[in-house]
């Protein structure tokens, strides 16, 4: 095999690759039918302590919001660098969400309603698919939510 050859199929291969990992990219997205009106009750903790027993389903959940990630309680959500301590990986919940609400996102916890559709536990996915994702799952190995609406509680 030439040089070129060579060159040519460790291109193709290294394409084939990074393709991949971009066509299994984190479906983030809530399930359609996720509304408030079907939405069902579930506490934070729970859905991030056992990500598997929620995963797939549409959840209504009161908490706190800070940056991409809800909390059960205020003082969990205002540790600070409180998305990288391990302690709160089975407290906490990552957020996808829509960019307006992103852009949005609160640097320090807001009371506030989110709904969407749990999607399991981040550690569950993929190599390819975590590598290639840009959010929560990314960096941490917990439960995540693919946001349907998200309101701040007055």
């Amino acid at each position: 095999m030439s040089g070129r050859a060579v060159l040519v199929a460790l291109f193709l291969t290294t394409a084939a690759c990074v393709g991949s990992a971009q066509a299994q990219a984190l479906p983030a997205r809530p399930a359609k039918d996720c509304t408030a009106g079907t939405a069902k009750p579930a506490e934070p903790g729970d859905v991030a302590a056992d990500p598997a027993a929620f995963a797939g389903k549409c959840v209504k959940l009161q908490g706190w919001w800070k940056d991409i990630a809800f909390y059960p309680t205020r003082s969990e959500a205002a540790v600070v660098d409180s998305l990288s301590i391990p302690l709160l990986d089975n407290r906490r919940v990552g957020l996808y969400l829509p960019k307006k609400d992103l852009d949005a996102s609160p640097q320090g916890p807001r009371l506030a309603t989110v709904i969407g559709t749990v999607g399991g536990a981040c550690s569950k996915l993929p190599t390819a698919v975590t590598a290639a994702d840009e959010g929560y799952c990314h960096y941490k190995g917990g439960a995540y939510l693919a946001v349907a609406s998200i309101t701040l509680d007055k």
